[in-house]
């Protein structure tokens, strides 16, 4: 191979490293993402993610916001140490719940949506969930609508030790995808319908990480790798197996395990 072709690669390389932003202060800490459909009082989904984030302009606009499916709305908390998650947790269900409540609305946290439910893309002013469906069969455009669930972040230092906790976690899938299961099985298996090779997989250096995102269309954009654990643009490790629970409490818990395994790797 040419020199100057190893110029581009490693040109190329460097560019896909500088899309992941860490920030070894936050290293260790936690911040949780937490997705609820939008039902009316007597149970029926509805698109109304549009006029929730209106009722809840008055908080901070970062603990909000849309996903592709205009019945669901995530909340989400800022990033803190494990002993201020839980009271981040319940400030953000208070808020909705009082927006929600003021529209005559309620959040449904069951984590598969019947298969009758309204399809409604959220009108995303960037474009991107337009776009994403563009490419999108009825059948994974369905199924994107239909579950939501639970992501947890945790804050990584720098590359080289988020790749090291990224491949150690790995072996643990299994356990956490059976610890964040509250549908049987079924939320998983819909998602495979949205991505069949959603496992995570070992990755021996951040230039085969790369080569993978090449392949698999996310070199310019991280968000766009859907595995169950990904590096995430933001500079964590994030967890992305788990369903939904109206309980805080089991959220905090799901959080500090995900927090447990990454630091017996980082200490």
């Amino acid at each position: 191979m040419r020199p100057e072709y190893h110029r581009e690669d490693s040109m190329a390389l460097h560019g896909f490293m500088r899309r992941f932003s860490f920030d070894p202060s936050k290293a260790g800490w936690l911040g949780v993402e937490r997705e609820a459909f939008i039902q009316t009082t007597d149970g029926a989904l509805v698109p109304e993610a549009s006029r929730v984030l209106s009722a809840l302009r008055a908080h901070d606009p970062n603990r909000f916001g849309f996903e592709l499916s205009a019945c669901q709305i995530e909340s989400r908390t800022r990033p803190c140490c494990v002993d201020e998650l839980l009271d981040e947790l319940r400030a953000n269900d208070d808020a909705l719940n009082v927006a929600l409540s003021s529209l005559g609305l309620m959040a449904n946290h069951h984590e598969v949506g019947p298969v009758d439910m309204p399809l409604d893309v959220f009108p995303d002013p960037t474009g991107r969930y337009q776009r994403i469906v563009e490419q999108m069969s009825p059948e994974v455009r369905m199924a994107a609508c239909r579950i939501i669930g639970t992501h947890v972040h945790v804050g990584m230092p720098d590359h080289e030790t988020a790749l090291r906790v990224y491949n150690d976690v790995v072996q643990h899938v299994p356990r956490l995808c059976d610890l964040g299961d509250g549908s049987g099985g079924e939320r998983l298996a819909i998602y495979r319908t949205v991505n069949p090779d959603c496992m995570p997989r070992p990755y021996g250096s951040w230039s085969e990480f790369h080569g993978v995102a090449l392949a698999e269309g996310f070199a310019d954009d991280p968000r766009n790798c859907w595995t169950l654990v990904r590096v995430s643009k933001h500079g964590t490790l994030e967890f992305r197996m788990f369903g939904t629970t109206q309980y805080v409490e089991m959220v905090y818990e799901w959080a500090r395990e995900c927090h447990r395994v990454c630091m017996e790797v980082m200490e």
